[in-house]
């Protein structure tokens, strides 16, 4: 901790650096100002002045002579003034720049006294979330690159950085007082060295957060399954990510797979989507919407891959997620036409009948919006015309190109037209650290676990030290609460009432909904194999089946396949398959589980702060 005068002096230096264009801009004017009016007074009094100096142009030159103490004439009170400001303007430019570097590395030994967290590189997604997230007194910076354009803008604004080599920067760092390390060059190979430099240190960095951003799922994967088979990560808390998998997230946090359509949820219709682009965001994409789309009711989702290149896509997405065609509810169907002609935008996937979303993620976010306005104004310009369009158009721009937020605003011509996957939106202190679904994540696994009674240290604990794995399987579950509050009707808004009101809320609201709330309880409390349902006609059967289908599809995606025997080294687990294929008592006795991920809703959301509502529109 920092005592007294080391505050008044880290402060003293951060207000120093962030502030010195202003103070060096307001010592000129004031030297500048009273400079003009000094040798203005000085000109109407005799012999005071040269004659040759008593012009507008000598008061000119004499006022800025001011800024090397050296003029023509005798002083007067002003002019004094009007030195003083001049000499400390070149004072304090003298100090900042020979004495800068000095100032920046005291910056960086005072915030290791702090609570800081650690930036590694400066990539497009660091820059926004420092900009969008911290000041300048609780975060360091390391970047290799001396020459990195975005390094003089965050020295200007006061933000300790450490330029240079990373790994004998990181072995040298205090770790006691970090909170969390991001870790995100613009190399997937550099990020995970540096990720596991950092973690051979666990006896420094127990307990702490480190953050890796890994944008290649095939590198991702390898890496988790390194680290989950090594006991350094013990106690510490490591979180993969990637832009991409962020974009989608965000962008299915705020928009439903069904569109404008939720009813589809009630019933057993099939549905459609429609996604355009081969890019890295389109694969996050079709992942998202790959365990998010199980619904009560079983429905089939077939997802059109529309494009010049969409069976190349398809053979990447496969190759990505080997079992994905093992989702009983899900269809991968390619559409190959090129995006540059008429057939295109004519062809008849556009009208197919329940078309809930379509999705334009290509690379070139230019590409993105040429292909919106021309879908707007030339596909569906009839059916949005007569008010009878009913699918969302969601399309990828990824800087601000100017005309998103208009599209977006212009609900006339550009109706149910939304851009997504902006990378300063994208990168935040809530999507990146995504407090909120990590906390309904864990509170998840402390139920699957048994344990009701929370403890947040405990529960925080165990937590680290549960798999990857497991982590992101809980993680998808929390993703998926949106559908299971659909299927009975209720929203979640965020709320800042106390977690007991909450959760007291939230029961009454939710638990009406249920046939028979206190034999349900009884029910899940006393599970026997003989209370698995033989048909699921109540909702909160159905929901849970979706629940037990969502997590057969995580799995499936990431690789695993069933056996009649678990071995989770061998990815292979024997509750992986469909709820009609479960005829042991030991199978059977899981469902409880299932059950327990919907009943406890209400407690996973008031915890988080979410109070369950009604939806104002009836499913």
């Amino acid at each position: 901790m920092l005592d007294k005068f080391s505050y008044i002096k880290m402060k003293t230096y951060y207000s120093l650096i962030e502030h010195k264009q202003k103070i060096l801009k307001y010592l000129a004017l004031i030297t500048i100002i009273l400079g003009i009016i000094g040798f203005s007074y000085a000109n109407n009094q005799p012999s005071t002045l040269a004659e040759n100096n008593s012009s507008t142009l000598g008061i000119i030159n004499n006022t800025l002579a001011l800024f090397v103490a050296e003029w023509d004439g005798k002083e007067n009170q002003i002019l004094d003034w009007a030195k003083f400001f001049g000499i400390t303007l070149l004072f304090f430019s003298f100090l900042i720049f020979f004495f800068e570097e000095y100032f920046n590395e005291e910056r960086i030994r005072l915030a290791q006294k702090r609570s800081y967290d650690l930036i590694v590189g400066l990539t497009e997604q660091n820059v926004s979330l420092l900009k969008n997230t911290y000041k300048n007194d609780s975060v360091i910076i390391i970047e290799k690159d001396k020459n990195h354009k975005h390094l003089k803008f965050f020295k200007d604004k006061g933000f300790p950085v450490i330029e240079g080599h990373t790994k004998e920067t990181l072995d040298n760092l205090e770790y006691k007082n970090m909170g969390r390390c991001i870790i995100s060059t613009n190399n997937d190979r550099k990020n995970i060295a540096l990720g596991k430099f950092l973690l051979n240190k666990k006896e420094k960095i127990k307990g702490k957060t480190v953050h890796i951003c890994i944008g290649n799922r095939d590198l991702n994967v390898l890496f988790k399954q390194d680290v989950i088979t090594n006991d350094i990560i013990n106690n510490i808390n490591i979180i993969t990510y990637s832009l991409y998998e962020n974009m989608a997230k965000k962008l299915f946090l705020e928009h439903s797979v069904l569109g404008y359509q939720p009813e589809i949820i009630r019933d057993n219709q099939d549905f459609n989507m429609i996604l355009v682009g081969n890019s890295d965001l389109a694969v996050e994409l079709v992942y998202h919407i790959a365990f998010l789309s199980a619904l009560p009711n079983e429905n089939t989702l077939t997802l059109y891959l529309v494009g010049l290149n969409s069976q190349k896509f398809k053979n990447r997405v496969k190759k990505i997620f080997p079992k994905i065609e093992k989702i009983p509810h899900l269809k991968l169907e390619v559409i190959e036409i090129d995006i540059d002609t008429l057939e295109f935008y004519e062809n008849k996937v556009w009208n197919s009948e329940n078309l809930t979303n379509i999705f334009i993620a290509t690379t070139d976010e230019e590409r993105n919006l040429e292909i919106t306005i021309n879908l707007q104004d030339t596909t569906y310009i009839k059916t949005i015309g007569h008010k009878k369009f009913k699918t969302k158009v969601l399309f990828a721009l990824y800087h601000n190109l100017g005309l998103a937020e208009e599209i977006d605003k212009n609900q006339k011509a550009f109706k149910n037209f939304y851009s997504f996957g902006n990378i300063a939106k994208t990168s935040t202190k809530e999507i990146l650290f995504d407090e909120e679904f990590d906390k309904i994540a864990k509170l998840i696994h402390n139920d699957y676990r048994g344990e009701r009674d929370v403890i947040y240290n405990s529960l925080n604990k165990e937590w680290i030290s549960t798999s990857q794995h497991k982590q992101d399987s809980n993680k998808t579950q929390a993703l998926h609460l949106d559908i299971k509050l659909l299927a009975f009707g209720f929203k979640r808004e965020a709320s800042k009432k106390d977690w007991n009101e909450l959760f007291q809320l939230n029961k009454k609201i939710f638990y009406s909904k249920l046939e028979d709330n206190e034999k349900m309880k009884n029910r899940i409390e006393n599970f026997k194999a003989t209370d698995f349902p033989t048909s699921f006609k109540t909702m909160i059967d159905r929901v849970a089946r979706a629940e037990h289908n969502r997590w057969n599809a995580f799995h499936y995606l990431n690789g695993w396949d069933y056996n009649t025997d678990r071995n989770d080294d061998a990815k292979e687990h024997d509750c992986l398959q469909p709820f009609e294929k479960f005829t042991t008592d030991k199978s059977k006795k899981t469902y409880k589980y299932d059950l327990i991920s919907v009943y406890f809703i209400p407690n996973y959301l008031a915890r988080a702060g979410f109070e369950i509502k009604e939806m104002d529109i009836k499913v």
